[in-house]
């Protein structure tokens, strides 16, 4: 009977141990956001222009975007944006504008991967991946 309670503990400590160490394999790290993302479309996907985040962190967690868009056949727009990044990877986008006192929010999206070079974007809440981008230009 003694036995069985130590193999009974013994099994819960490893199944705790397993749990609390499983993890979804993300690399986030919001120091990496600091810089210029390009847009990366699928093979296939028709070209539909550059998309380009610029990152300017002004804490470890907010900071400011420049968002530069070109797209066919002569459409080009920078807009400013800010926003709001959590530890677990969670951002919101906003607009500068403002419309009863608060800024708009533009979007919302979980950071599913950011390492120096790569960053993917995922809908908030979800497993569907949103959009993916390449670093093209490092902060200074």
């Amino acid at each position: 009977m003694k036995t069985m309670k130590i193999w009974r503990l013994a099994f819960m400590m490893l199944a705790v141990l397993s749990i609390s160490s499983c993890s979804d394999d993300d690399d986030y790290d919001v120091n990496n956001l600091a810089g210029t993302w390009q847009r990366v479309y699928d093979e296939g996907v028709m070209d539909v222009g550059i998309e380009q985040y610029t990152f300017f962190p002004e804490s470890s967690v907010a900071g400011r975007i420049e968002l530069y868009v070109t797209s066919w056949p002569d459409i080009k727009e920078t807009l400013d944006l800010n926003y709001v990044v959590g530890y677990t990877g969670h951002m919101n986008i906003f607009t500068g504008r403002k419309h009863d006192g608060k800024s708009k929010l533009y979007g919302e999206y979980d950071i599913h991967k950011l390492t120096d070079s790569e960053m993917i974007w995922y809908k908030t809440d979800s497993n569907e991946e949103l959009a993916r981008f390449k670093k093209v230009k490092h902060s200074k």
